[in-house]
């Protein structure tokens, strides 16, 4: 029996996660139990959540396949998965054998960074697993930078210099954010087996609730409200303009958010019979809420600048698989002017386009057959991600 723990924060990563190893031999897997949470936190981790607390979030229970892992199944796992990069010297001190066991598996998709709240997601201390696309370019693919320029050779890139706190010009202005971004976004390799970066678009397991999705018989063309499925929702960078988007008639759903928590078994129905789904983020990995309404058809309307610091155009394209508002990322490390009236002027006229019933199902089929063309398949990815595993793990 081959072993994983996953340290994670919400019941979708840890299926999602569970699809993948298990696709690469590792035919058992467990989520931190009460003692070893414990210790990891007395460790010094943070971001350390028992899976109570995410059902009470809304998140679906797991599957009573998971079983909870006690501290002494750290003593004989073949593989710890944590989410946060800070925590993984902590776990490797608490736990020295996991030294050379443990899996760094990014759930931010914004450009990595040196800080001190963050810690060093530039120099990393094992491999990356994400959908963090910043880590498919040649700057980040090797896990470790000189200046933030990563090295193409392993020989070579072995001598670099650290990249060190404080290295990083933040913020920094960008002369042309579109063309930057894109041209970054060209570059991405995705299910890379020859770096220390393995990066996808996730899978979705529970994707069948999607799948018997027409909205055509379930809407009759008459759309329920638009929606932004988001907890917390003005905590993501879109705070002045939470109360208009309100009064435009988005239904703003989740966890300290105006519409209030809903069950993750409600969203299937909310996204088939809304107009649309408003993704008030600005950033995300890739975004739960993002591919549940694309999965059921339902058109998303995105800001530029999260799909710009997601580097995410080749899901996200405007006027095919979505509409877009606002303006792009204007600064490296930051956000720029966020342009709030642009947004609410994109927004307004995204919601009076997608009331065209033609129009709705074109970018909405558009995105749901775009998403099941980038998720990443066993039948197709499998064995890239078994060869990175091999390479690293053995």
């Amino acid at each position: 029996m081959t072993l994983a723990i996953l340290q994670m924060a919400d019941t979708p990563q840890i299926e999602s996660t569970a699809v993948m190893l298990r696709a690469a031999g590792y035919d058992e897997i467990k989520v931190c139990g009460p003692a070893l949470r414990d210790a990891l936190v007395r460790a010094g981790c943070d971001t350390v959540l028992p899976v109570s607390s995410m059902i009470a979030l809304g998140y679906d229970r797991l599957h009573p396949d998971f079983g909870e892992a006690r501290v002494e199944d750290v003593e004989h796992c073949s593989l710890f998965v944590e989410i946060k990069v800070r925590n993984v010297p902590r776990i490797v001190e608490r736990f020295p054998r996991l030294a050379g066991k443990v899996l760094y598996w990014r759930v931010n998709g914004a450009q990595p960074e040196i800080c001190p709240r963050g810690g060093d997601e530039v120099n990393l201390p094992c491999p990356i697993v994400t959908a963090c696309l910043w880590y498919g370019t040649e700057r980040y693919r090797w896990g470790s930078a000189a200046q933030g320029v990563a090295c193409d050779d392993q020989a070579h890139h072995a001598d670099c210099p650290k990249q060190e706190m404080g290295d990083q010009e933040r913020p920094r202005e960008l002369p042309d954010p579109e063309a930057w971004h894109r041209g970054l976004a060209a570059s991405v390799r995705l299910c890379d087996t020859e770096s220390n970066s393995y990066v996808f678009w996730p899978p979705y397991p529970r994707s069948k609730d999607y799948d018997g999705v027409d909205r055509r018989i379930s809407t009759k063309d008459r759309y329920r409200e638009p929606y932004c499925m988001c907890h917390s929702v003005r905590a993501w960078g879109y705070r002045q303009i939470i109360d208009e988007c309100k009064a435009l008639g988005v239904a703003m759903y989740g966890n300290n958010s105006p519409a209030g928590q809903v069950s993750h078994a409600q969203v299937p129905g909310i996204a088939a019979n809304a107009l649309c789904l408003v993704h008030l983020k600005s950033v995300d990995c890739p975004g739960w809420a993002l591919y549940e309404a694309m999965l059921a058809g339902c058109p998303v309307v995105t800001g530029r600048l999260l799909n710009s610091r997601m580097l995410a155009y080749g899901l996200l394209e405007h006027g095919e698989t979505c509409l877009e508002f606002g303006v792009p990322a204007s600064q490296e490390y930051g956000r720029g002017d966020m342009a709030f009236d642009k947004c609410l002027e994109d927004i307004r006229a995204a919601l009076e386009r997608l009331c065209d019933p033609a129009e709705n199902r074109r970018i909405g089929e558009a995105g749901r057959r775009r998403l099941n063309e980038l998720m990443w398949r066993e039948d197709r990815d499998g064995d890239s991600f078994r060869k990175f595993m091999a390479r690293h793990y053995g």
